[in-house]
């Protein structure tokens, strides 16, 4: 499998062509949608017992401007739970386990999330975001502010509770949680049973941002303060956007921003708790012997994850891939505020979908998921019993080739990304792969491991022109892979023409006293 430059430019043109920019329709989520959202979902749920969300299902022809309070969760003890602590590295059981543990608090998440009409937009690893998107209108912004404070501190109490109930509370985890309000765009790439909802700009990042920390508890910025009518921390609020309302300032915190009349009291929890429990998605459950794993034969671009369960999962060594475009909060925030927000979307259907094509048609990789507007993906080379280490790290870097020549060719054919970046990430290691949370549509796509981890953070210690291979990866690489990299791990500007071109480069092998020159690696 490769890439070529008459290939991608093809495809661009056809997805360029397949969400034209005057097609996208931008709406505001505005109190009479909100109306129109709630009578459907009512509607659905009475005909089908089918739950949704009251922004999405938002086609790709569509971007609604929402103004709503994010909320990332950060499970902070995650990465500990990734090793087996008797071996002192990754095995089946420990992936088992932590698996288990998201599977119950991605269950208990949406089940809070219920409560609070909260739209849950995703779950990465650790991770969870929801926004808080009613009541709508500029006279809902305090009550928004109300309803994310009481959600952030009823998910804390619930997930805590819940976790000391199953087996031997080994699956309960310290939370942090970051909120932050403003305005972004809703837009949706998925399809199917694969759906990739996604809020675009300034407060989804700056939330996250909030969550990402050692301290447990609930931060938010000086944007909900103002909401909230309480003090600001500063003026700069770039500066110093947190204010930890978390341990012994909470009741005061929460009582202060009105939010003492708010369902967060015992019998709240108790209900709350007992809803969680008793979710048909966790039965008789066993963190551990409720998840088989099976080596899937490569290529892994046929996997269907609709297939996947916690009874019926994959676990194998993969490379996994991050590719982050550099500098696109900010494009956002501008297209946002110069009314560009339709050409913004069309591009980023465009970009997304043709780093999608690039990774499964190309190179035989499957895309995990989008998240904002990064993708992650897997990627391994072998037979059904044993994967290829080496040609896998080959693959996946020449994926990555391929990645930075389609985005450069992209930058090429569409308005205004010309000042933006790509950073990629690749690590190899041992990865599950399964489906978790509540059942259908509403499940949550999940590859979970160190080298997943390591692939993210490499990513994001990269600007837009690197990069970066973990040290897994490097110890696996050809010798013709490992010199496209520094001592670092990082290269600079490698597009798929820099990936060919040394592959197929001879190169001098020493052997005793001969010395020879070596034929190139076969593609």
């Amino acid at each position: 499998m490769s890439w070529s430059r008459k290939k991608s430019l093809e495809r661009i043109q056809q997805f360029k062509e397949s969400v034209p920019e005057g097609n996208i329709d931008v709406r505001n989520f505005s109190k009479e949608l909100l109306i129109e959202r709630r009578k459907v979902v009512s509607a659905n749920k009475a005909t089908d017992g089918r739950d949704e969300d009251l922004i999405f299902n938002v086609r790709p022809s569509e971007a609604v401007l929402v103004d709503g309070v994010h909320v990332y969760v950060q499970l902070m003890d995650y990465h500990d739970m990734l090793i087996d602590k008797v071996f002192g590295y990754e095995t089946e059981a420990s992936h088992a386990r932590l698996l288990g543990m998201l599977h119950l608090h991605y269950i208990a998440c949406d089940r809070i999330a219920e409560e609070f009409e909260a739209q849950r937009v995703d779950y990465h690893g650790p991770r969870m975001h929801a926004v808080i998107v009613s009541p709508a209108g500029p006279d809902g912004v305090k009550e928004r502010a109300r309803k994310a404070l009481a959600f952030a501190h009823m998910l804390q109490r619930t997930l805590k509770a819940a976790a000391a109930q199953i087996g031997d509370g080994s699956l309960a985890t310290r939370v942090r949680i970051g909120i932050d309000s403003g305005r972004a765009v809703a837009v949706n790439s998925g399809r199917a049973s694969e759906p990739e909802p996604l809020f675009l700009g300034s407060p989804a990042n700056y939330a996250a941002k909030l969550a990402d920390g050692n301290e447990e508890g609930i931060f938010i910025s000086n944007n909900v303060r103002r909401d909230l009518g309480m003090p600001l921390i500063t003026n700069d609020i770039y500066s110093q956007r947190a204010a930890n309302i978390s341990g012994s300032v909470t009741d005061a915190a929460l009582i202060q921003a009105g939010t003492d009349a708010l369902p967060i009291g015992e019998a709240a929890l108790d209900r709350a708790v007992k809803k969680v429990l008793t979710s048909p998605e966790l039965g008789s459950y066993d963190a551990v012997t409720s998840f088989t794993f099976h080596h899937r034969e490569p290529p892994l671009s046929t996997l269907k994850f609709s297939e996947l369960s916690p009874s019926y999962s994959v676990r194998m060594p993969l490379a996994s891939i991050f590719a982050d475009i550099d500098g696109f909060t900010r494009y956002v925030d501008e297209a946002i505020a110069n009314a560009r927000v339709a050409e913004m979307v069309s591009n980023l259907h465009v970009l997304r979908m043709e780093a999608n094509a690039t990774l499964r048609d190309d190179f035989g990789g499957r895309k995990v998921r989008f998240i904002g507007d990064c993708i992650h993906g897997v990627i391994a080379e072998g037979t059904s019993v044993e994967t290829d280490k080496g040609k896998t790290v080959r693959s996946a870097v020449r994926a990555a080739g391929g990645f930075r020549s389609s985005f450069e060719l992209c930058q090429e054919m569409l308005p205004n990304i010309a000042n933006l970046g790509l950073a990629i990430g690749i690590e190899l290691g041992a990865t599950p792969m399964t489906r978790l949370g509540i059942r259908g549509d509403r499940s949550v796509r999940c590859s979970s491991s160190r080298a997943v981890s390591m692939s993210e953070g490499l990513q994001a210690n990269c600007n837009g022109n690197e990069t970066s291979l973990g040290p897994a990866g490097l110890a696996a690489a050809p010798a013709d892979i490992k010199r496209l990299f520094d001592d670092m791990g990082k290269a600079q500007g490698l597009d798929y023409d820099a990936v060919e071109q040394q592959v197929a480069a001879p190169s001098i092998i020493s052997s005793g006293s001969v010395t020879r020159v070596g034929q190139p690696h076969a593609k």
